[in-house]
């Protein structure tokens, strides 16, 4: 399925991908396996039905979740849930369902850190431990938080894109919902960084509200108040995941002027942009992890009894022009195990202006 079709597979309103409803009995003590007939269930929440990029992890919960079912004792569900668009509201009546449902576990990417703290810590309050994945909620009662450093991943997001300006240019920034702690963490990370780089210099900040065709149009606008402009940021893929050709001004910028643009995320299309001149570098996160590891910490949680540190970093690639065929290469075989050759060996802006 390619991504526009998943766009459109996703957007569904509130979905469960379970065989069956989980079963209300109450757990049976850490380290005790429960009868067979009784299954773990994990509620895996993403901030919304509308952003792709949230595939791949769901994918992962359920293989991961496949796994664990079948080399134990104990079955493991996940359950998919989620509001149509990012929506902190929406969000909490999602958590509010899944605490009714009787799960076990939730796995959930925060829309809104505050929103997030009454109804993770009522979940916790009813025995359901509560991890954070991709956003985080730091102070809520959530098991741990399994991601990237985002004011890291911000600053390094200023150095690369400063290295590729010379140090000089006057930028733009792209977010998606204004006060994502995700999305606000990778802003105050750049801009902090961006103080050291003097000759670079934010004209605004667009918002998308984490929608795809608002993307498209904000950025559009930008170029049109901004036809000077020499670069961006994209703090999220958002209009990356339209068809080429839908950001006219934005692409004659970059193919005529050499305008910079690093952002975040590290999907096939967006490697296919940078791979054809169309962005500078991107910042990858680890997105089977989400999925994956998520439900992997949960479930080791219930059964085994383990406690984990409040952040587990999980780190980030770094794709240019210098190994952007190994990372496609990596999503055509889907094995993501091999580290990637230096992004910056030999250096793809030794040649800009």
């Amino acid at each position: 399925m390619n991504l526009r079709g998943a766009i459109g597979w996703l957007l569904i309103g509130l979905v469960c991908v379970a065989c069956q409803p989980p079963n209300h009995q109450a757990l049976q003590p850490k380290g005790v396996p429960p009868p067979d007939s009784r299954a773990i269930t994990i509620a895996w929440i993403p901030k919304a039905l509308n952003n792709p990029v949230f595939e791949l992890g769901r994918e992962a919960a359920l293989v991961k979740a496949a796994e664990l079912s079948a080399h134990g004792s104990i079955p493991v569900k996940v359950l998919y849930a989620a509001s149509v668009a990012s929506d902190a509201a929406d969000q909490v009546r999602v958590v509010e369902d899944m605490i009714a449902r009787g799960v076990d576990a939730i796995a959930i990417s925060c829309n809104d850190p505050v929103a997030c703290v009454e109804p993770i810590n009522k979940a916790v309050a009813e025995d359901i431990p509560v991890l954070t994945w991709d956003s985080d909620s730091p102070a809520s009662q959530r098991l741990t938080y399994v991601g990237i450093d985002n004011f890291a991943a911000g600053q390094t997001a200023a150095d690369i894109l400063a290295r590729a300006l010379h140090g000089r240019g006057r930028i733009a920034l792209l977010t998606g919902v204004p006060g994502a702690f995700n999305l606000e963490e990778r802003i105050r990370g750049f801009k902090a960084r961006l103080g050291e780089y003097p000759g670079v210099q934010i004209v605004t900040t667009a918002i998308s509200n984490d929608d795809i065709d608002t993307g498209i149009q904000v950025v559009e606008e930008t170029m049109r108040a901004h036809p000077d402009l020499d670069g961006w940021l994209f703090v999220g893929m958002w209009p990356l995941f339209a068809e080429r050709g839908s950001m006219p001004l934005w692409e004659k910028a970059v193919r005529e002027r050499g305008m910079k643009v690093v952002a975040f995320d590290a999907l096939p299309v967006e490697l296919e942009f940078l791979r054809d001149g169309y962005l500078s570098a991107l910042i990858g996160q680890k997105y089977w992890g989400w999925g994956a590891d998520s439900v992997q910490l949960l479930y080791d949680h219930l059964v085994n009894g383990r406690t984990y540190p409040p952040f587990m970093d999980s780190g980030v690639d770094i794709v240019t022009a210098s190994n952007v065929q190994a990372m496609l290469d990596a999503w055509q075989r889907n094995d993501f195990t091999q580290p990637l050759p230096d992004p910056f060996s030999p250096d793809p802006f030794s040649g800009s202006q």
